[in-house]
């Protein structure tokens, strides 16, 4: 198991099934990366309040660099997805590198 840590910058509500959160994950090695964190809930209230707003396409669509889908946000499911990622290598395709190694 590689060792981490999880920084949330915006601060983390939990838990909830309806909402999202930027997550920052540093490894051991120095490197850093970055993820937001989804909800299905979330990505169905966005796209309504979108429909209403106009927003991409009337709510049609929804997108975000570095999207991490999650049934629900916790810091537990937030730890194990984020494990994850960094033990399979997944978190070079699907993070967002804010840090080299040093």
């Amino acid at each position: 198991m590689m060792d981490f840590s999880l920084h949330y910058p915006t601060g983390l509500t939990e838990p909830t099934k309806d909402g999202n959160v930027d997550v920052r994950i540093e490894l051991a090695d120095g490197r850093a990366f970055s993820v937001t964190f989804f909800t299905l809930t979330n990505l169905e209230t966005l796209m309504a309040r979108w429909g209403r707003t106009g927003e991409c396409a009337s709510g049609l669509y929804v997108w975000a660099t570095n999207m991490i889908v999650v049934q629900a946000i916790s810091q537990a499911v937030i730890r194990k997805v984020a494990q994850g990622l960094v033990e399979t290598g997944d978190i070079e395709k699907s993070g967002w590198l804010i840090r080299s190694s040093d």
